[in-house]
C-alpha cells in the first residue's frame, strides 16, 4: 500500500512539474505584428479624412489600399507624388506628417494586407 502511495505521489509530481516548466511562448508573427501596427497608425492618424475601411474612398481623402512604400512616403512625409504617379484626387487638403516616419512601412504592410 505505501509503496502505491508513493508511486502515485511520485507520478503526481511528474506531472505537475511538466505543467509548470518555463517554455517560451511561440514567436509572433513579425508580419502580423507589422500589419497590426499598421491598422492602428490607420485608424489613429489617416480616419479623419480617408475612409475608416481603406478599400472605400473618404469624405477627403481616396481609398488607400494597396498603395506602395513609395507613394506613402512621398504623400505622407512630403505631400508630394511619386514620380510619373497620376493622383486620384486633385485636392492639395493634406499636410505632411513626419512623425509617421518610421510607421510607414507598417502603414504599406497594412494597407497591402486587405
Amino acid at each position: 500500500m505505501r509503496s502505491s502511495f508513493s508511486l502515485c505521489s511520485l507520478t503526481l509530481g511528474f506531472l505537475f512539474a511538466l505543467g509548470c516548466t518555463n517554455k517560451s511562448p511561440e514567436p509572433a508573427n513579425p508580419k502580423a505584428a507589422l500589419i497590426s501596427r499598421g491598422k492602428s497608425v490607420y485608424q489613429t492618424n489617416c480616419t479623419a479624412c480617408h475612409n475608416s475601411d481603406p478599400k472605400l474612398p473618404g469624405a477627403l481623402g481616396p481609398e488607400l489600399a494597396g498603395s506602395s512604400l513609395p507613394l506613402l512616403e512621398a504623400r505622407v512625409l512630403r505631400v508630394e507624388y511619386p514620380q510619373g504617379y497620376k493622383p486620384k484626387r486633385t485636392t492639395h487638403v493634406m499636410q505632411p506628417l513626419p512623425q509617421l516616419k518610421n510607421d510607414i512601412p507598417a502603414l504599406e504592410a497594412y494597407l497591402n494586407s486587405l
